[in-house]
């Protein structure tokens, strides 16, 4: 397993990419192989969801500020 900080940043939408081609690897190939790669694809999907969900946020934060309707971040 490559630690995160080993990882080349990743936009976003190559994030959504390598989660589906997780996801594709798991449904398809021989058990023994996914089942020896599953801690290691597993660990990679839960941080790729936390990078996603942190992008996310960060897209909802500048839709409301493009809005006008955006708190002040210390108001969180």
């Amino acid at each position: 397993m490559t630690p995160e900080t080993h990882q080349p940043e990743l936009s976003f939408t190559e994030m959504l990419a390598r989660l589906d081609e997780l996801a594709r690897g798991l449904r398809t190939g021989e058990l023994e192989d996914r089942l020896r790669r599953l801690p290691d694809t597993v660990a990679e999907a839960h941080r790729l969801k936390r990078r996603l969900v942190d992008h996310a946020v960060e897209i909802r934060e500048a839709v409301a500020c493009l809005r006008g309707n955006a708190r002040p971040a210390s108001a969180a």
